[in-house]
């Protein structure tokens, strides 16, 4: 029987076997026969040893091989196969090698009192043998479940859809990371930049291209302990890839690369359908505006022409919104403060106020989403002509300011003018249809809407920095 048979890392369960149950190399399957079988075994083989020896060394001690085949029983079988051992032992030296004494003396080798003393020193043999067989269990134990994590670990490593490389850093002088090289690669990243097993080993440098900001965020990783991620576009390939660091030890951090391409060209795609879609709607309200402009110029009703011109212009500011997304490549956000310029612009040319009004415009360049900027640039149109119509009558001359800030979580927007201010007839106007307009966009982004009278007229809307969608 070879009992030292080698051990199968994934053995098929036998009966009473579960997936936490030690494998027969611990227990070595030995029952109680099997353990009393290798006792006698062992005994029986120093047995002939020794009855062969002692014919050729007359000065061998009678229990000269007996101590190490007890030694080995309780390494192979445990405790019990030791003790079998130690007890055959016995027996077969006093039934072959010990002869009957009448006066018995301790100094005798073969004496029964020495075989007693012998007898006990073997069973710390026994007790030390079945320990350290215990320890051996333990230890391969744990090397089969490393080997086994081991096994997983690389079957994930070898067939993980995603990209992984583990780096080591290389540290200048005065702590900053210059480099890293690449200690090992998955075959899922060697595909995905087109790379052979040759790039493991060497540098990241090694490769073209400017890597200041990569190493900058490496080390920040590395320093820090948080995980950092960006995206990142390969010209070679034309593939994209969302790239992920993590800090494994001081010096080590794994990088893990997932292939995006598809999704990156679904987003250019649906961006250009989207700036395709804001070019046309653009068109379309134009269209629509200038219809109106010239439905004003054929009227000779002069209070259809304003209310005509009115819509023209709040048609119009709308018009810009999406120009401005157009223009910008933005999906769902407007640069406000760029759109309120070409706003001012657009009003200022339609009313053909040519030198006699001003407007300047101030604003800083907040991204709104097209929720909020729609209502706001819609105020902002109706403020700026009700200043023109009440504060510069023709021919008076004046300025007009728009002024957006942001600060404390707050938006707020300023419409001034520095005509004679609101009289006790333009104030009875504001119930107007444009003043309750305003009102009613400012309502719907959760805005505040304050009138000062005097001097001249200014016009207040704070809205909060993120308003409701």
């Amino acid at each position: 029987m070879d009992i030292l048979a080698s051990h199968n890392r994934n053995p098929a369960p036998g009966p009473g076997e579960g997936p936490g149950k030690p494998s027969p190399f611990y227990t070595l399957a030995l029952g109680p026969g099997r353990e009393l079988g290798v006792a006698v075994a062992l005994v029986a083989m120093v047995t002939v040893v020794r009855w062969a020896l002692g014919h050729l060394v007359p000065g061998l001690g009678v229990f000269s091989l007996y101590f190490p085949a007890v030694l080995v029983a309780a390494l192979i079988g445990g405790w019990r196969s030791g003790l079998a051992a130690m007890l055959f032992t016995g027996v077969t030296v006093m039934s072959l090698f010990m002869r009957p004494q009448v006066n018995v003396r301790l100094t005798d080798p073969a004496s029964p009192g020495n075989l007693a003393l012998i007898a006990m020193a073997a069973a710390p043999l026994v007790v030390v043998g079945a320990y350290v067989r215990t320890l051996l269990g333990r230890l391969r134990r744990s090397a089969d479940a490393l080997a086994d994590r081991n096994l997983h670990y690389d079957a994930m490593f070898e067939s993980m859809l995603e990209g992984y490389a583990l780096c080591e850093a290389i540290w200048a002088g005065d702590g900053r990371l210059v480099d890293y090289t690449i200690v090992d690669m998955n075959p899922a990243l060697l595909r995905m930049l087109g790379v052979g097993p040759e790039a493991i080993g060497t540098r990241l440098t090694d490769g073209p291209g400017d890597w200041t900001l990569w190493l900058r965020l490496c080390g920040r990783v590395l320093m820090t302990g948080e995980p950092a991620g960006f995206e990142r576009h390969e010209p070679a390939s034309d593939r994209w890839h969302e790239i992920r660091i993590t800090r494994v030890t001081d010096n080590l951090m794994a990088q893990v690369f997932f292939d995006i391409t598809e999704r990156k060209r679904a987003d250019f795609r649906q961006a250009g359908l989207f700036d395709e879609l804001n070019h046309r709607v653009s068109n379309n309200l134009t269209l629509v505006s200038s219809i109106l402009k010239l439905k004003a110029r054929a009227t000779d009703n002069e209070g259809v022409r304003e209310q005509l011109l009115g819509t023209e212009a709040r048609v119009h500011s709308i018009a810009q919104v999406h120009r401005a997304l157009y223009r910008g490549g933005q999906t769902d956000r407007v640069e406000f403060g760029g759109y309120l310029r070409d706003l001012c612009e657009s009003i200022k040319e339609s009313l053909t106020l040519d030198d006699r009004v001003a407007i300047e415009v101030a604003a800083d360049p907040i991204m709104l989403p097209v929720d909020t900027a729609i209502p706001l640039g819609m105020v902002v149109n109706e403020l700026i002509t009700n200043s023109i119509k009440y504060a510069y009558p023709f021919p008076a001359r004046g300025l007009i300011s728009v002024n957006l800030t942001g600060a404390d979580g707050e938006l707020r927007l300023r419409v001034q003018d520095d005509g004679p201010g609101l009289s006790e007839e333009s104030e009875s106007s504001s119930a107007g249809l444009g003043m309750r307009l305003v009102k009613s966009l400012v309502g719907q982004v959760d805005g505040t809407f304050t009138v000062h009278r005097s001097p001249g007229a200014t016009f207040e809307i704070s809205v909060p920095a993120s308003p409701p969608g």
